[in-house]
């Protein structure tokens, strides 16, 4: 039956809440503030009470704590099912273990439970700079198991020195390093399912993106956003920037103050509205996670991704919103006409406009359609106005009520979603049915990558305005204001006012996103149907689930013993000088009359000398603790630290023998 648990040590204990600190600090980009601070505050407290030495607290405290847990899960979730009210109960639960470990037996239950935690963040964000930010958790989840095994080097260690600490590092880094070709064999073998095994239900709003209401400055944090929105593989060559226009949700009614998208029915699957004027468009496009179930296409998709409905106003929704990264494919028509034939609902909903709102917006637009000969002459009007008279910017002044009348008569200073607007309100007023379309505009294509990366920051808004007998057609009234927006994207456009912009960051940021998308196609999107073509490149066009797992015994088979020699002969060059300190240590005992026999093991010549005492009192005891150190270094651990080798060895050198007078 085993003793009882050995109480930790400060550096132990350290060790152990360092670990338990990255495992929370993983959750802290999604978790509500209060949660994230309650978490890092019992951390903290546990360990000034354990540096100040502090007993064992008292029961009420626990049930104290879990109650305010409790309280705060409820209220800010009203229950703990899903994914972020269970990884904030585990956050609390981890730090509340933190609290109470004082035994070795405590810390190695709260690392494991820390692994889980700390491997839970990665259902929230799989981006390669998270990945490694939960891999030097891990690193520190090693270090801490590396501190909780016995000692068998009895020298002290400083609890506070960086660079004390580099040696604990250093071995778990060598640790995860001995383990990552056998985790890459997994990765690969594994057969995958084509869907998880759970979902989980997904908060909406958590992720910025494309929304489907507009309001003046609504897009505003967008352009200023350099973050990933997507990014696009074409199967051909790129099309000429000013056509790519990605199309997100459509906006039709206006209540006087926001845009919203109306509910259009589906098209049909052929999309028989939409006639070519050119060959069609085919391209792959990774979605960045926005909890929003639009998908964006080229103007204007003919084939669409399986689980995808497209709307009669050709906007794709997908039937669950984007909670991770989500690839699809799609095909467009860079020229195109739809809706020849505009319904009466349709034809009204795109002509209505509020009561008692911008009123001189509307005089104006009725005024070009008695003055102007056709619906051409007053697009071309409006478009003169916007670009004899109006300012692209990305600090507009605010408006008031009427908010179009404010912008097209006051400060006429504004970005896309002012334009749009303002354009559609006008065709509104001559009677010509319009309304605002949402996505992006642009893209930096990455010449190295051969991909095509669209930034939040390319987020955009133009109009469309039907035409009898052509349909549908793009209208993109910033383009008449500021064609730089069109032809290099809103951060050239502004870069004169933005004085903390530079070219060469974005630039570097462009450059840096070839390995976010390399990481994505690689590691993110490998799914089942990937794992199956993996060999491919050598004849096999596809593997079936039991030779993955042929492949994977004999591959894990073949990097296990690898492992196993390398161990051996690093253990024979470790022991090197372990070994001669130790026969360094039974030269000097031959020397003084206490010989060792050839068949004679350490514990056994310790425990003669022992019997015999050839040596003083000093010396026995010093050369006793020499042979217990050299046991412990010797076959209790596969790697011996090389500090408690050099310790051992130093105090062989500087021990000198007396025998018994």
């Amino acid at each position: 039956m085993s003793g009882p648990s050995p109480i930790l040590t400060m550096r132990q204990f350290s060790w152990v809440g360092a670990a338990v600190l990255a495992a929370v600090l993983a959750h802290a980009p999604h978790l509500p503030a209060i949660i994230t601070a309650l978490a890092l505050a019992l951390v903290a407290a546990s360990w000034l009470h354990r540096r100040r030495g502090g007993s064992a607290l008292p029961g009420w405290i626990k049930l104290v704590l879990i109650a305010v847990f409790a309280l705060v899960l409820i209220v800010q979730y009203r229950s703990v099912i899903g994914r972020e009210p269970g990884s904030a109960l585990a956050c609390a639960m981890l730090a509340s273990k933190l609290l109470e470990t004082r035994t070795r037996r405590d810390a190695l239950a709260a690392i494991c439970f820390a692994s889980f935690t700390l491997m839970s963040a990665l259902l929230f964000d799989t981006s390669l700079a998270f990945t490694l930010a939960t891999f030097a958790g891990v690193v520190l989840l090693l270090a801490a198991l590396r501190e909780l095994e016995p000692q068998a080097v009895t020298a002290p260690k400083p609890a506070s020195s960086l660079r004390a600490c580099w040696p604990t590092l250093r071995a778990s880094l060598i640790s995860l390093a001995i383990a990552a070709p056998l985790a890459l064999c997994g990765f690969l073998f594994i057969p995958r399912l084509d869907s998880p095994l759970w979902r989980t239900p997904a908060d909406a709003g958590a992720r910025t993106g494309i929304s489907d209401t507009m309001s003046p400055g609504s897009v505003q944090n967008l352009l200023l956003d350099d973050s990933a929105a997507f990014r696009v593989d074409f199967d051909g060559t790129p099309p000429p920037r000013a056509q790519l226009y990605w199309r997100g949700p459509v906006l039709t009614d206006f209540d006087g103050e926001t845009w919203r998208r109306r509910e259009t029915g589906i098209a049909p699957p052929d999309a028989r509205e939409a006639t070519a004027g050119s060959a069609a468009i085919g391209y792959a496009i990774t979605l960045e996670a926005s909890d929003k179930p639009w998908l964006f296409a080229l103007d204007v998709p003919v084939d669409i991704p399986a689980e995808t409905q497209r709307g009669r106003d050709m906007s794709l929704v997908r039937r669950r919103p984007v909670t991770e990264l989500f690839r699809y494919r799609a095909r467009s028509l860079p020229d195109y006409r739809f809706d020849r034939d505009l319904s009466a609902d349709l034809r009204a909903a795109t002509l209505a406009l509020p009561g008692g709102f911008n009123p001189r917006s509307v005089e104006q637009g009725r005024s070009w359609r008695r003055e102007l000969p056709d619906d051409d002459a007053i697009v071309r009007a409006a478009l003169d106005l916007f670009h004899d008279a109006f300012f692209y910017t990305l600090s507009p002044p605010p408006l008031g009520r009427d908010s179009v009348d404010d912008f097209l008569f006051g400060t006429k200073r504004g970005f896309c979603e002012h334009f749009a607007a303002a354009f559609v309100v006008l065709m509104r007023g001559a009677g010509i049915p319009a309304r605002v379309v949402t996505g992006y505009q642009g893209g930096y294509f990455n010449p190295v990558g051969d991909y095509l990366l669209v930034r939040q920051s390319d987020a955009h808004a133009w109009a469309e305005v039907w035409r009898a007998g052509r349909g549908w057609m793009r209208v993109d009234p910033t383009a008449a204001v500021s064609p730089t927006r069109v032809e290099f994207g809103a951060q050239a456009a502004t870069l004169g006012e933005r004085t903390w912009y530079r070219g060469w960051w974005l630039a570097t940021r462009n450059r840096i996103d070839l390995v976010n998308h390399a990481w994505n196609n690689l590691v993110v999107q490998f799914n089942g149907q990937r794992q199956r073509a993996l060999l491919r490149p050598l004849g096999i066009d596809h593997i079936e689930p039991d030779t993955l797992l042929w492949l994977l015994i004999g591959a894990s088979g073949l990097m296990l013993v690898a492992a196993t020699l390398w161990a051996m002969r690093t253990s024979r060059r470790r022991a090197a000088p372990l070994d001669a300190a130790y026969d360094a240590l039974c030269g000097k005992l031959a020397r003084v009359g206490a010989p060792r026999s050839d068949n004679e093991g350490p514990l056994t010549y310790a425990r003669r000398l022992r019997v015999a005492q050839p040596l003083s009192q000093r010396c026995a005891s010093e050369v006793q603790r020499l042979f217990a150190d050299y046991v412990g270094l010797r076959y209790a651990r596969a790697f011996p630290p090389m500090e408690g080798i050099v310790e051992f060895a130093r105090r062989v050198r500087r021990l000198r023998l007396e025998t018994r007078s």
